[in-house]
């Protein structure tokens, strides 16, 4: 039995291995989320950034922007085809290029970008949410994947007679590689819109504050 303790702060369970730096739990979530503390971001959270890109695109439906990202888009689709279609090369890679497949076939664009606008903005508001750069990139790919419903499969479970989800996961190394992608492409745009919105949020204050001065005059 090994005496190595898992490093994750207040946890003091025994290490997976002599090797590892984690207990199983832990080392599992590693896998799963990017960090070994790291808890994964839900829908109903991602809810009020969700709202906030809809909202910033309703006020400028004509803008430039929304489409030349469906381009970029189009781009890493016609890439992850590519490079999913070969035998050889880095498996990882072709995983990542895979789910983008996946994603793309299931998923509108302005979805698929809205969402990791979201992720963005998320960060920028909540950056301690993200335990690592890792688990940024790993919880905007759970995310956008979330989208599609092609890793999601049925299993017969015969305790209960009734068919139960079963979800396949991504290796670490192919959530990393979609999340970076995303990041990188849509990354700065998040944060500008982080700025409007900041923006918006100064001016609404400022505003409020010369209304209440005005009315403090009032005789």
């Amino acid at each position: 039995m090994t005496a190595r303790i898992c490093t994750v702060p207040n946890c003091g369970s025994p290490a997976a291995s002599d090797f590892s730096p984690h207990c199983r739990r832990h080392k599992s979530t590693l896998r799963r989320h990017g960090a070994p503390d790291q808890s994964g971001v839900t829908k109903t959270e991602l809810a009020p950034y969700l709202a906030r890109v809809e909202a910033r695109i309703a006020r400028n439906p004509t803008n430039e922007t929304w489409h030349l990202m469906e381009e970029i888009w189009a781009s890493i689709v016609a890439e992850a085809g590519a490079t999913a279609s070969r035998r050889i090369g880095n498996r990882y890679e072709r995983s990542a290029a895979n789910e983008i497949v996946s994603i793309a076939q299931d998923v509108s664009p302005a979805t698929v970008i809205a969402t990791v606008l979201a992720m963005v903005l998320m960060w920028h508001d909540r950056p301690l949410r993200f335990r690592t750069d890792d688990a940024l990139r790993v919880q905007i790919a759970r995310r956008v994947r979330a989208l599609s419903s092609r890793h999601v499969g049925l299993r017969y479970d015969h305790r209960t007679g009734q068919q139960v989800r079963i979800y396949r996961e991504m290796t670490p190394k192919a959530a990393a590689i979609l999340g970076r992608k995303l990041m990188t492409a849509f990354g700065a745009i998040g944060l500008r819109l982080a700025d409007l919105d900041a923006r918006d949020s100064k001016a609404a204050t400022e505003a409020k504050q010369r209304l209440a001065t005005a009315i403090s005059q009032l005789q």
